[in-house]
């Protein structure tokens, strides 16, 4: 096996896999993709969802993972991962984290705080430790936005999750 002729952990080349999958899918025109999915680090996690809705019509027989964001803050924020496929951790944080570092200049720790098994579904929790400024920001500018309407924009948000805001 790979890992043994290389003798690393079974962690360090999946790890180093989802590293390296990141500039084999470039060699093909999907880092154009990928680096419209979001101006910050933040949007694109928030969009992964979406690129792989995307990515069906492409792969009708691809299953998808699924990507939660929570506790966001100006230091990162925990990503949940949901998947129906084992084995893909290491390989999904070698992955964002080089998304990270290539598109977004931005050196990002990964922290594993939970793996679980729920039925036939693998649910996963990171913590993920970066420069999340845009989450500052994004947040005065929600909060100034807030004052001028009759009622808070959360609740809008929570009404209507999938709504276009003009400002």
């Amino acid at each position: 096996m790979a890992k043994q002729i290389l003798k690393v952990s079974e962690k360090d080349f999946f790890d180093q896999m989802g590293v390296f999958f990141i500039g084999f899918v470039s060699q093909y025109g999907y880092d154009r993709v990928l680096s419209v999915l979001g101006r910050h680090m933040r949007d694109f996690l928030n969009g992964l969802d979406n690129l792989h809705e995307y990515l069906k019509f492409s792969y009708p027989r691809m299953r998808a993972p699924s990507f939660i964001c929570e506790n966001e803050t100006k230091q990162g924020l925990t990503l949940h991962y949901r998947s129906k496929r084992r084995g893909f951790v290491y390989y999904t944080m070698g992955q964002i984290r080089e998304v990270a570092r290539h598109f977004y200049h931005k050196e990002m720790k990964i922290e594993l705080v939970r793996e679980e098994l729920l039925f036939d579904m693998v649910h996963v929790t990171f913590q993920l430790t970066f420069d999340n400024r845009a989450f500052t920001m994004a947040s005065l500018a929600m909060t100034r936005e807030e004052k001028h309407l009759p009622i808070s924009a959360s609740v809008l948000f929570e009404i209507f999750p999938f709504c276009i805001v003009f400002g």
